[in-house]
């Protein structure tokens, strides 16, 4: 908490001692996937480890038990304007939440929110066991979302939601088993790189997940939230000598998951502008190179010189070897 209201203090400090740099600047993110895979690590049902070795530990009981009937008293009543009202699961994930709640507070009592400036609220879905939703539940992935949506109604007031408070949940084809595609099929993808239908009908279906994104948040918060996605790739699979390289492909899930967040109005982000010295990955994972393999661009993106760089014949001096 510390280290974020002094982070905040020195952004504030931005406007009077480097004014360009804040000019430059759109927001801030508190953390960026706080907690990732922490359900992985505990529950009944999927634990990986012993709950000796949980890296998210739970809040003290009197703590965890006053945050959850904070979050969940008004789940009890009609929820605000008449939306859904998802409640708050216990679980370990609590102690995120709460983190990051102080962090939007530490947000809104500064001078950002009145100077123009965003907080980009980061949050995974990962964190949540799989054990923390009834086995009712036919869709937990989805209830999660909800879970999400729910808190964030919680911790932001509907004028936020619609002016500084952007809530941010990132989304890769790559790591989700349920959309992978391989160049070797299934069962490891799928879809083979070549297997036009399957992969169409794949990639619609994973893209749809910007609609039920916006769905769920609207149902919790009611209209007006902004969203985004600040991670995405055009990657079917986070194994580079298995996803689908081919140009086809790869303007396929570009086009599909771009179209489908405009069309609910979700932001996105891609992974990296630029990756120079990516190798192989930066076809899927460097937007330059997306850029350029599309025909948008007229050079990939790539490094000019490398450390056994011979310069050709009239070629300008590089500032990087003097």
């Amino acid at each position: 908490r510390e280290l974020f209201q002094n982070f905040v203090l020195w952004v504030e400090s931005l406007a009077t001692e480097d004014p360009t740099a804040f000019e430059g600047l759109r927001g801030v993110s508190p953390m960026n996937e706080p907690a990732h895979l922490a359900g992985l690590f505990f529950g009944e049902k999927d634990s990986i480890l012993d709950s000796s070795l949980e890296f998210l530990p739970e809040l003290p009981k009197e703590m965890a038990d006053s945050y959850l009937a904070e979050l969940n008293d008004s789940c009890n009543q009609e929820a605000e304007g008449g939306y859904k009202c998802t409640k708050i699961p216990n679980g370990n994930h609590l102690r995120v939440l709460l983190w990051l709640r102080d962090a939007a507070e530490t947000f809104r009592s500064s001078s950002l929110p009145s100077l123009g400036k965003e907080l980009h609220m980061n949050i995974i879905e990962s964190i949540f066991s799989s054990s923390d939703f009834s086995e009712k539940y036919t869709n937990p992935e989805k209830e999660k979302m909800h879970t999400i949506a729910s808190w964030w109604r919680s911790a932001t007031t509907p004028e936020e939601r619609s002016t500084w408070a952007i809530l941010d949940v990132h989304h890769y084809h790559a790591w989700d088993e349920d959309c992978q595609g391989t160049s070797d099929g299934p069962p490891v993808g799928n879809y083979t790189c070549n297997d036009e239908s399957a992969k169409t009908a794949t990639l619609r279906r994973c893209a749809s997940w910007a609609s039920i994104y916006r769905d769920a948040v609207d149902e919790e918060c009611g209209p007006g939230a902004k969203l985004e996605s600040a991670e995405f790739s055009s990657s079917t699979h986070h194994l580079v000598q298995r996803a689908c390289n081919d140009i086809g492909t790869l303007r396929q899930t570009y086009q599909l998951q771009t179209e489908a967040a405009r069309d609910a109005n979700v932001g996105l982000f891609y992974w990296s502008f630029k990756m120079p010295f990516g190798g192989a990955f930066r076809n899927a994972w460097s937007f330059k190179h997306l850029m350029y393999l599309l025909g948008v661009l007229p050079h990939p993106d790539e490094s000019n010189y490398d450390c056994n760089h011979v310069a050709a014949n009239g070629e300008p001096k590089s500032e990087m070897f003097d």
